[in-house]
């Protein structure tokens, strides 16, 4: 892990134009105010893209491990692994613990936490993994989020913590009463699949749109924003299925104000930044300000991706991790 950069920009610095939102869509405890923002440079696709052109994520070869896959791009064209992307398959399921641009015609080894603890089945563990229809719920990824932070302002490597991953993934299954024999993330949403597409089937996809912005149960809770719309078309509906299991474990709320939404937004956009170096192409940049904390991935100048976080509390504008606090009380948790 390189030293962080010494110069402290924040996200504008690495837009053309600045991000802005349109009017959310709503069902139920969920509204998704979709984000707008400048035309990309950077070429690139997702793993789902570019899965039938060939990309493979598979087990390390010679030897598997919980915490490390293989990606494998042989196409003239880097491949963005989203963070708390889900893939499906092989010893056991996992989610990328970070964002990472793998480069073309290159193998990369990146870090990943297990979200089916009950399997380790290895006489599959030649299989290559299949993009999975969901990314991890946000109470997840904030988590994970939060401890990849912890991890990278201590100089060590970008990861999560599998233990607590564990832990939040059955303590959502039981809340949930979703069946899952071997403890996977996969099964809980299975469990809950019809009502979930109902919040997919509301909650549209805009032309030209580049990420979304979450509110959970009235309370701001997730911004995810990638710099290509026909990538982010293609996260659109795994991700907002990740919204919709929060919002199921969610009581009602009513949506924010286009003023507050806009807040949220620029307390992220004005963070101060830490930079290191990236695990495949560009730059890891993460942050934590006043309520918010996240991070993202810059290739040149150009914001690639990003997700951020609610978060309680003022935590240090460093790029330092705050607090490990959760996202909304329990006051205003209930069981789906």
């Amino acid at each position: 892990m390189s030293v962080a950069r010494t110069a402290n920009p924040t996200l504008h610095d690495h837009l053309a134009a600045p991000l802005h939102l349109g009017e959310p869509d709503i069902h139920g405890p969920l509204a998704v105010f979709p984000i707008f923002g400048p035309a990309t440079q950077l070429e690139y696709v997702s793993f789902a893209q570019a899965h039938a052109a060939g990309v493979a994520v598979k087990e390390m070869e010679g030897r598997a491990q919980v915490n490390d896959l293989l990606v494998i791009n042989p196409t003239d064209t880097p491949v963005l692994l989203f963070e708390g992307e889900e893939v499906l398959g092989a010893q056991q399921n996992r989610t990328f613990d970070t964002s990472v641009l793998v480069p073309a015609r290159s193998q990369l080894q990146v870090p990943v936490s297990c979200v089916e603890a009950g399997r380790w089945d290895g006489g599959r563990a030649t299989e290559h993994f299949q993009p999975a229809p969901q990314a991890a719920y946000p109470e997840l990824r904030r988590l994970k989020n939060q401890a990849v932070r912890q991890s990278v302002a201590m100089g060590q490597e970008a990861r999560a913590d599998q233990g607590a991953v564990w832990a939040e993934v059955a303590a959502r299954g039981h809340s949930m009463a979703a069946p899952a024999p071997t403890g996977a993330m996969h099964d809980v949403f299975e469990n809950s699949r019809s009502r979930l597409d109902e919040f997919c089937g509301a909650v549209r996809l805009h032309d030209g749109q580049i990420g979304a912005l979450a509110a959970v149960g009235g309370e701001l809770t997730v911004l995810d924003h990638v710099s290509r719309p026909d990538v982010f078309a293609v996260l659109h509906g795994p991700l907002v299925q990740g919204y919709a299991l929060d919002a199921l474990a969610a009581a009602d709320g009513a949506a924010p104000s286009a003023e507050d939404a806009n807040a949220f937004l620029q307390r992220i956009m004005t963070a101060r930044l830490s930079e290191h170096d990236g695990i495949g192409m560009g730059r890891d940049v993460r942050f934590t300000a006043a309520g918010v904390g996240g991070a993202g991935l810059v290739a040149g100048e150009e914001l690639v991706q990003l997700s951020a976080f609610a978060e309680d509390g003022e935590g240090p504008c460093s790029g330092e991790a705050g607090p490990a606090t959760r996202i909304r009380r329990p006051s205003r948790r209930r069981i789906a």
